[in-house]
């Protein structure tokens, strides 16, 4: 009679690698992605916990995972989404629609060709000075402006004010 035990874990398909997403957790990211559902919906029908999809989406590889696949799918549709403000800016039943379309259009053809305002679209660098009268020493390297300030003095009397404050009473 041979003893089945063992010290090493069961082999289970079902579960994701350390620090990658396969398996269900894979699938579950999948279809809140690629089929537009909520995550506890997809965790329901891929039979994963509900508890264990909304501990896995605190885990930094998981988010990195959905947000690969959703750059993934923004990209495919890109062709088709400049088609469609396209057709919406030509279109005469919704003017509203069609001047956002166009605005659209637009602010895409700026970003596309890094013009003015093209980084500050895409959450880039911009241009400009930033000013701090902190007084504190800055940390970062660059241009630094030191400003000193002349020590405070008594305002100038003005020749047209009349001091009306009261006397002190000897008493």
């Amino acid at each position: 009679m041979t003893n089945d035990l063992t010290t090493k874990p069961s082999a289970d398909d079902t579960k994701s690698l350390p620090k990658r997403v396969t398996g269900k957790l894979k699938a579950v990211c999948d279809a809140m992605v690629w089929d537009g559902m909520r995550w506890d919906e997809a965790a329901m029908k891929m039979n994963f916990r509900t508890r264990s999809m909304r501990m896995a989406m605190q885990r930094p590889h998981v988010l990195r995972y959905i947000a690969a696949q959703r750059r993934v799918l923004l990209a495919q549709s890109s062709g088709q989404n400049l088609h469609r403000l396209g057709e919406l800016r030509d279109q005469d039943s919704n003017p509203a629609a069609a001047v956002q379309a166009a605005r659209a259009l637009e602010a895409l053809a700026i970003e596309a060709r890094g013009g003015p305002g093209g980084g500050a679209l895409a959450g880039g660098p911009r241009a400009g000075y930033i000013i701090d009268l902190s007084g504190e020493q800055p940390t970062t390297a660059g241009l630094v402006i030191v400003v000193n300030h002349p020590p405070a003095t008594a305002p100038a009397a003005d020749p047209f004010t009349i001091d009306v404050t009261p006397n002190k009473r000897d008493e």
